[in-house]
Order: C-alpha cells, then sequence, then structure tokens
C-alpha cells in the first residue's frame, strides 16, 4: 500500500511528514504543498471488490502494492493528479441528467468488480471517459482505454443501457473526442474474468501474477518494483518478444527430444 513519498531530501517518508516538511517552503523541494496534498488527497482508499482499473493495470504491481508498503517519487503521482485537475473542472460543468463519477458493482463468475466511470448521459445512452495524455491519439483510441470503457459498459448496463461510448483525451494543447468501437458482450467478460480471477487468486495469497508483456512495459519506468521485476533493467518490448519466442522455441524442442526418445 502506498505510505509516503521517496522525498527529494532523500529519505522515503510517510506522507505527513513530507507534507509537514513542505509547509516550510523549502528551496530544495520541486512542489509547492497544495500540490503534495493535492496528490495525497486524490489517492483513493479501499473500493469494494476487484476495480476496473486494477484489473488493466500490472496486475503482478496491485497485488506486490497490497503486500508491501510503498513510497513513491512526487512525479509518479503528479500525471494523475493533473488527470484529476482535469477531471474536476469537467465535473462541474455537465448537462442536467447525467451521472457523473458514481461507483458501480457487479457481480461475475463468484467476483464483484466495481469502477467509477466519468460520465454517463442517459439522454443520449452515452458513457464518456476523460484522459490526460502526453500525446493524443491521432486516429483511434489506445486499446487499453478502449476496454476500460467498454467493461465500464457492462458494469452499468443494468441501470443505464449504453450504446455510444467516446474517450475525450486531452494534453496542453488541447482536447480531442474519439469514438470507441462497442465490443461483443462475450469478449469483455472473457478478459474480465480471466483477468479478475488471476487477481483474485494472488490477492488471497496465491503466487504473484506474471510479468506484464511486451504491450505492457510501457508501465514499468514508473513503477515501484521495477527493479525487482526486471534487475537487469526494463528490456524493448522488441528484446522482450525475441526472450519469449526463444522460450517457446526451446520448449518445444525440449518436447520434441521427449517423444523421440519415448
Amino acid at each position: 500500500m502506498i505510505k509516503g513519498f521517496r522525498c527529494c531530501c532523500g529519505d522515503s517518508v510517510p506522507f505527513s511528514a513530507c507534507l509537514e516538511r513542505a509547509r516550510s517552503h523549502p528551496d530544495d523541494c520541486p512542489f509547492v504543498y497544495p500540490i503534495l496534498q493535492g496528490m495525497v488527497n486524490g489517492i483513493r482508499g479501499e473500493v469494494e471488490g476487484i476495480s476496473v482499473t486494477s484489473l488493466l493495470t500490472c496486475l503482478r504491481k496491485v497485488v506486490l502494492e497490497k503486500r508491501h508498503d510503498v513510497y513513491v517519487d512526487p512525479k509518479q503521482l503528479f500525471y494523475a493528479f493533473r488527470g484529476q485537475m482535469f477531471h474536476a473542472i469537467a465535473a462541474l460543468a455537465q448537462p442536467d441528467g447525467c451521472v457523473v463519477e458514481q461507483r458501480f458493482s457487479r457481480p461475475i463468475a463468484g467476483l464483484t468488480i466495481s469502477g467509477q466511470p466519468d460520465l454517463i448521459w442517459p439522454q443520449h445512452r452515452l458513457l464518456i471517459d476523460f484522459k490526460t495524455t502526453r500525446r493524443v491519439p491521432q486516429k483511434d483510441a489506445y486499446p487499453h482505454h478502449a476496454l476500460q470503457v467498454n467493461i465500464y459498459r457492462w458494469l452499468v448496463e443494468p441501470l443505464y443501457p449504453v450504446d455510444r461510448l467516446e474517450i475525450v483525451y486531452m494534453d496542453m494543447d488541447g482536447a480531442k473526442r474519439l469514438p470507441v468501437p462497442v465490443l461483443e458482450r462475450r469478449k469483455v467478460t472473457a478478459v474480465l474474468v480471466a483477468r479478475a480471477r488471476v487477481l483474485a487468486a494472488a490477492l488471497n495469497g496465491g503466487s504473484l501474477p506474471p510479468r506484464v508483456g511486451p504491450d505492457g512495459l510501457w508501465q514499468c519506468p514508473w513503477c515501484s518494483f521495477q527493479d525487482r521485476c526486471w534487475p537487469r533493467g526494463i528490456p524493448t518490448p522488441e528484446d522482450l518478444r525475441k526472450q519469449t519466442e526463444a522460450k517457446v522455441r526451446a520448449i518445444k524442442r525440449a518436447r520434441t527430444l521427449a517423444q523421440e526418445g519415448a
């Protein structure tokens, strides 16, 4: 669980100690007190069931953060803080009848999944999610974001039928609306069940989930456990693909040799 900051003074300290130091406005701190306090306020506590966010991030990281106290560099929380500012402004300016940042939960395969869509517009049977990003996609929404809003659609459909999905990407230059294709329900639930079972088993004391694959390596530079997972350094996606392919070839060759020797 996230307990505090890896402070610029060189120590890992609880949030309260870091904030107390920040009140004196020290010259060596790159962040002022209001920003640090905003980051701390933005850390969400325990939620019911397995959250959609947890399912779509690195499952190994989720479990490690539950098992160990974590102290993070403030830079790791700044991007989330920036996103929360955009969300707070958008939440104050929604049309009447919209459902804004309400938490929903729904059972599946003996598990409870919960999540908090940014905006549901029942009049238009529309669900919108806001994303702040360094780089707005040129054409299509990022795949993990598209999957996220499809899971939100599944999550809210008992109360709010949704036919349209959109993601509004925002960076420092502006905003861009992108429609997201609606996935077949069976594909969404298959992903939900598979990942939720792995996460639930690990959180109940089972083995750690595997490390992320090539498409998930983008998360690793911001992770507090990167040295544990990648002691020789984070590989490139291409290097990791080559390593995986080599392991698969070795396993196939061993099986072939075993069958020939039987």
